[in-house]
């Protein structure tokens, strides 16, 4: 290489030095005017992210509200409970965690696999997933909970909270008045967005712990939900606490005070049960019942019972699970709140109405006297259980008397009977106050019956049409020309021949025929009340005509124990059926009760003779199909006492039991006996029930 080529060549290498060395400087500047900005114009900020990155903020739950009986007892309150929750943390090896989750709780029911499914069913995956919880006053639960916290170490994102969870006292005791809660669902978030409930919250769900949720009305927050505090914890990488910053308390919820007397649920319940399981043992198809006990001059409901039994506690102690078989059986839904949700024939316990509708038009005097010789004798007449001569009002209810009743209701008419059971509120909701489904009921008239079973034979006939009319296109695709002639005629000929039964049949279904009035006049036919509606037009006629709306809550208390609500006696309605009239059929009432040939007079035989108990016994065919009319049987009993002076009024119903008077009959007389302190009679067997 020449001298001049070295020059060149150095003068190059020279340059692209330069060029380097000025790269590094503006790269070293870059970097350092960087460092600048990070660690000194942003200093302040990012120190500020770095400890909001140790900060959790944890909410803390609120005690739900207490529930309470008319006298403070205790029917539903909390318990604290220990939660072990899970949520994924950075550099988390999350199966490990989870198995050494699983194997530390030793559940057989919280494998691994259920684990990952419950954290995948989160659909907030920012939040922590509930794994279990396990009772504060439960020595395993506590040494459960020791366990996990020795292995902290091996438990990233695991948390444990102590927080109060529902408990029942008395376990299944007034179940399905007081309800249950449970976990919330994704469809109610959406409904309560505004009101804070989180994916892992608990809401009532049905009876009081759902009609006293939460609500705010006119500003003033009131419910069993009470407002959730929060925790601002420091928590190390692992996500575990390492210090507490800032807490906020939670406020409970309101107290809750109900109408019901603890002692005589207990009562109701206890001779239930009794007479339930001796009516098992007889028809295996019984297992279920209802009953209402109201106050007659306010509405406000004294005690409630349905059964099966309905246990809240199942609903929040994890036992739901393994009583799923229970819970979900179709024929005894014990979820089905029978003693407002249950539509049941009334039998003869409607006959009070078909007397008073009879009097109250002056079609019939309360002396006037009919033969029974076993059967109603008109065309449909009804036969009678036996043959009781002649009889009147008295007489003709104390012996629930077919034949008289009918004829009473053949003179009134439908209408006047259908007039005078919706002023007693039958057919309707009675609107109580603190639960929620209240069926309607099915209050028969001709023109519910022509709604009822027009639409049924339209579609008939439109069926029978389309099938000839398709029967007919083939045999007229595939037939010869000189054939089709015959076929269309043959073709119209059945179309004439089903229209004109559809005639007959639509005519004959959709009219009133004498016989609804006699089926309605006895409580049969398509008569069906809810227990609730029975016991309150009992005691409207009790009190003398006024309507009460039933009620279960008395009042609702503020933590710092100021009246928050205060709910009243609300007439919903008075009758127009004479006072007179009215004073009648409760001195026929009185004649169930009283005399030799009483249906119900062996009952009360033994009560003091100055506490006298007017009652209607009624034993009512289920309808149902499947069922066999002469065999399956419903047991209704009404009553109100004392009869000069009424303040309670009961309704209960046996389902598949043989007579109302011995089964549904023997509960109200424990019911009426506990009401009125009658100890000794409480403490005697009767029909094999002793409620003390």
């Amino acid at each position: 290489m020449g001298e001049q080529e070295k020059e060149n060549w150095k003068l190059k290498l020279s340059r692209r030095l330069k060029g380097y060395l000025g790269i590094l400087i503006f790269i070293f500047a870059l970097l350092t005017s960087r460092l600048f900005f990070l660690q000194v114009v942003n200093a302040q900020e990012f120190s500020k992210q770095s400890a909001e990155n140790r900060i959790r903020i944890n909410p803390i739950e609120a005690r739900r509200g207490d529930i309470l009986d008319r006298n403070g007892q205790v029917l539903a309150t909390s318990q604290p409970v220990y939660v072990v929750t899970i949520r994924s943390v950075p550099n988390q090896d999350l199966d490990t965690v989870i198995n050494n989750l699983a194997a530390l709780l030793a559940d057989p029911e919280l494998t691994p696999e259920v684990i990952k499914e419950l954290i995948k069913k989160n659909p907030f995956r920012y939040q922590s997933t509930e794994i279990k919880r396990l009772p504060a006053s439960d020595p395993a639960a506590i040494a459960t909970i020791t366990r996990l916290e020795e292995h902290r170490q091996d438990l990233p994102g695991v948390n444990i909270t102590e927080e109060p969870q529902r408990y029942y006292p008395y376990g299944s005791l007034a179940g399905h008045l007081l309800g249950y809660v449970g976990q919330i669902t994704q469809q109610e978030l959406e409904a309560r967005k505004e009101e804070n409930y989180g994916i892992n919250d608990k809401i009532g769900k049905s009876g009081i712990e759902a009609f006293l949720e939460y609500s705010n009305a006119d500003g003033q927050e009131i419910g069993l939900r009470g407002k959730k505090g929060a925790e601002q914890v420091e928590v190390d990488a692992a996500n575990r606490k390492v210090r507490d910053l800032v807490t906020l308390p939670p406020t409970p919820g309101d107290t809750v005070q109900l109408t019901i007397d603890l002692k005589l649920q207990q009562t109701l319940e206890k001779a239930m049960d009794q007479v339930i399981a001796a009516t098992k043992e007889r028809n295996p198809k019984a297992g279920g019942g209802a009953a209402v006990v109201l106050d007659v001059k306010s509405g406000a409901i004294l005690a409630m019972a349905s059964k099966p039994d309905l246990d809240p506690n199942d609903f929040v102690n994890g036992n739901f699970a393994r009583k799923q078989g229970y819970y979900n059986d179709p024929r005894l839904r014990p979820l089905f709140n029978r003693a407002i949700q249950g539509v049941y024939p009334p039998g003869s316990t409607f006959k009070p109405i078909t007397a008073m509708a009879a009097l109250d038009a002056g079609v019939v005097q309360p002396q006037d006297t009919v033969y029974d010789g076993g059967r109603y004798w008109k065309p449909g007449g009804i036969t009678c259980w036996a043959v009781h001569g002649n009889v009147n009002l008295y007489r003709g209810m104390a012996v629930s008397c077919n034949t008289y009743f009918q004829w009473a209701g053949e003179l009134a008419g439908i209408d006047k009977i259908n007039a005078v059971a919706a002023q007693f509120g039958l057919g309707e909701p009675t609107g109580v106050v603190g639960l929620h489904g209240e069926a309607r009921g099915i209050l028969p008239s001709p023109a519910w019956k022509k709604e009822i079973n027009a639409p049924y034979w339209d579609r008939w006939l439109k069926n029978q049409e389309e099938r000839i009319e398709k029967k007919y296109a083939g045999l007229l695709a595939s037939a010869p020309p000189e054939e089709k002639g015959k076929l269309l005629q043959q073709k119209e000929r059945e179309l004439n021949q089903v229209r004109a039964e559809y005639r007959i049949n639509f005519n004959f279904n959709t009219t009133w025929q004498p016989f609804n009035t006699y089926n309605t006049s006895i409580g049969q036919g398509d008569n069906g009340y809810t227990i609730i509606q029975l016991a309150n037009y009992i005691a409207t006629l009790a009190n003398g005509g006024t309507r009460w709306r039933p009620y279960l809550v008395d009042k609702v208390i503020g933590t710092d124990g100021s009246l928050k609500k205060q709910y009243q006696a609300e007439a919903a309605g008075r009758v127009t059926v004479s006072q007179d009239v009215m004073a009648e059929v409760r001195r026929a009432m009185l004649e169930v009760t009283r005399g030799s040939d009483g249906t119900a007079a062996f009952l009360f035989r033994d009560f003091p003779p100055d506490l006298q108990v007017a009652a209607k016994t009624g034993t009512a065919q289920t309808g149902l199909a499947g069922d066999d009319k002469n065999s399956d049987f419903y047991g209704l009993f009404v009553a109100f006492a004392p009869y000069n002076d009424p303040q309670i009024a009961v309704a209960v119903i046996i389902e598949y039991a043989q007579h109302g008077g011995d089964s549904a009959g023997a509960v109200a007389r424990a019911v009426l006996a506990q009401y009125f302190g009658l100890t000794e009679i409480l403490n005697k067997p009767f029909n094999g029930i002793a409620v003390e």
